[in-house]
């Protein structure tokens, strides 16, 4: 199943390749471009000395017309320990305007920024996620739905805006999950929605700086005809991206962070392995803050390729969540160079407070 699977890939980039250059050609208007990057992941720790995660990413893109385009990305990947197949996101773009683009399919978060913007191989500079924003964290990786998005300006100041309605996040009921959610689902899982939007404001004329505010919320988050049905759940967000150049050292500097908060409404029923009744606040919340410095104005090649970054991130789970317990601390360090814009080495070391400590290293190649 894994050589077929593999097989059909390898045809349907040939096919789409070579059906790409020849709609180009003769209609004029029918574009076709591959992006992505590939990810090969090297763990080293008291217990484990290991390549994990490979990653093969490809984004497809196709220009239908001036105001039509569509963006998908599958992804071949091992971290399970076998190779999966899957698709990451298909999203179709109407250009209405500058100033507003509809999109409908499913496509990456517009909750917050890390996930839909800086989680990426090429972008993050470091080979994991910050605590409470990887798997079992906080907000979807990608959403299935409906949105408009677009930009404002006002003078020297642009705002950004996100509005959208999606299946939104599933509430988990299992004995190891209880009060967690599924936030990726391809279908609703009852008869409501999530709606949600992003709004960022970027008041420097040079547009270095970025502050941003997301929320979400959803009336029902259970199982239709369950006791869960009528669950809600909230979710805001805050984001900060600055980007600047330091004359005296020719260096770049770049800090992101993010804070998310999360509540479940509290006529969730939860039930123990003997069959009782109990429940719990339910209202974790995770934050991370990144520094990066980079010598890339000096004149030479090599120094001027070179970054360290440094990262710190907290999450704060409930004491009595049969997924929760003690909070997650962890601070982070790398040093990376970069083979091209969109392909770099890294080594980083992480302290975490539920793990090893471990010592990353990670290649990614974008194309």
């Amino acid at each position: 199943m894994k050589k077929l699977l593999l097989i059909f890939s390898a045809c349907f980039l040939y096919n789409a390749v070579i059906h790409g250059q020849l709609l180009s050609k003769e209609s004029g208007q029918n574009k076709f471009a591959i992006y992505g990057n590939a990810e090969a992941v090297y763990v080293s720790n008291k217990e484990q000395k290991s390549f994990t995660d490979i990653n093969f990413k490809p984004i497809f893109l196709w220009k239908i017309s001036d105001k039509l385009f569509v963006e998908a990305e599958t992804e071949i990947e091992t971290g399970d320990g076998v190779v999966n197949f899957g698709l990451e996101y298909a999203n179709m773009n109407y250009i209405v305007n500058q100033y507003l683009i509809l999109h409908a399919g499913r496509f990456l978060p517009k909750f917050g920024a890390y996930r839909g913007r800086f989680a990426e191989g090429f972008l993050n500079r470091f080979a994991s996620n910050p605590a409470g924003f990887g798997d079992g964290g906080i907000g979807a990786s990608v959403e299935t739905g409906f949105g408009a998005l677009g930009s404002l300006p006002f003078g020297d100041v642009k705002v950004l805006y996100d509005v959208y309605v999606v299946n939104g996040p599933h509430l988990l009921t299992d004995s190891a999950n209880q009060g967690q959610f599924d936030y990726e689902a391809y279908t609703s899982n009852n008869n409501d929605q999530a709606y949600g939007g992003r709004l960022a404001i970027l008041p420097l004329s040079n547009s270095s700086l970025e502050v941003g505010f997301s929320l979400q919320h959803k009336a029902k988050t259970g199982d239709l005809g369950t006791i869960d049905e009528k669950v809600s759940l909230d979710m805001q967000a805050v984001d900060l991206n600055y980007y600047t150049s330091i004359q005296p050292i020719k260096s770049t500097l770049r800090i992101i962070g993010e804070f998310r908060h999360q509540k479940v409404g509290n006529n969730a029923v939860y039930t123990k392995p003997d069959g009782t009744d109990f429940s719990f606040t339910n209202s974790p919340s995770c934050y991370y803050a990144m520094g990066s410095l980079r010598p890339s104005l000096l004149e030479n090649k090599f120094l001027r390729n070179i970054e360290v970054a440094v990262r710190s991130s907290y999450f704060k789970r409930p004491v009595n969540a049969p997924w929760g317990g003690s909070n997650i601390r962890s601070t982070e360090i790398a040093l990376d160079y970069w083979l091209n814009w969109n392909s770099l080495l890294k080594i980083s070391y992480q302290n975490r407070s539920d793990a090893l400590n471990t010592v990353y290293a990670q290649v990614v190649f974008g194309f």
